[in-house]
């Protein structure tokens, strides 16, 4: 028998665990202490299984049966639901933890305990530059899928204010991020900031102070 919304929000509690069968699978756990939670009953490899949908009232009747579907809808195409989902959720994990940002956090780092005593500087300024012209255009993107192009994307937005002792400096960092990200990050290949200096904005020549040859010193 169909559960309705009636039926969810008034199942007491009777100080033991039960369950309230839906259809095709989905069911309704109320658990001793009166809590209820989703669940989706199903066969794969000749094995049921049980996958959580959820707790209520956060997940209604209507949602878990949403969920319900999409999970047979995979098992319609030899997919097994709890699987799949654990999959997706490492991948979201993984995503997370090889992000720019999160993988620039950890060279920041490395970079802690490389600079000599006295050289605090130096990381202010590699904090500062990336919070306001890196980060807010790469930090989101997992690094495995920033290319040459974003790089440059990013310095020329330098180098149109004319700060071109910055952009040498972030091309540096840019550089010296990526090889720390080559060692950490399976499946890193090739390093994008490697030929940045090749279209780099040139430099305008120095102009050296004039002076006056010794004849024509009055």
């Amino acid at each position: 028998m169909a559960l309705s919304d009636l039926v969810v929000r008034q199942a007491k509690t009777t100080g033991k665990n039960y369950s309230l069968s839906d259809f095709d699978g989905l069911g309704l756990f109320v658990s001793a202490t009166g809590s209820k939670a989703w669940h989706f009953r199903y066969y794969w490899a000749a094995k049921q299984k049980r996958m959580s949908l959820g707790t209520y009232p956060e997940v209604s009747l209507r949602e878990a049966r949403e969920e319900r579907d999409k999970a047979r809808a995979l098992l319609a195409k030899g997919i097994n639901p709890k699987v799949d989902r654990k999959r997706k959720r490492q991948a979201v994990r993984l995503a997370d933890e090889n992000s720019f940002k999160a993988v620039y956090l950890r060279w920041l780092e490395q970079r802690k305990l490389e600079l000599k005593e006295g050289r605090n500087s130096t990381l202010s300024q590699i904090q500062r530059i990336f919070k306001k012209d890196v980060l807010p255009r790469l930090g989101t993107m997992s690094m495995i899928d920033v290319r040459s192009a974003d790089l440059e994307e990013v310095l020329k937005k330098i180098e149109e204010r004319d700060a071109l002792t910055t952009a040498e400096k972030v091309r540096i960092w840019f550089n010296q991020l990526f090889r720390f990200a080559k060692v950490k990050i399976p499946g890193l290949e090739g390093n994008p900031a490697t030929d940045l200096d090749a279209v780099a904005k040139p430099k305008p020549p120095v102009v050296n102070n004039p002076y006056l040859r010794l004849p024509e010193v009055p």
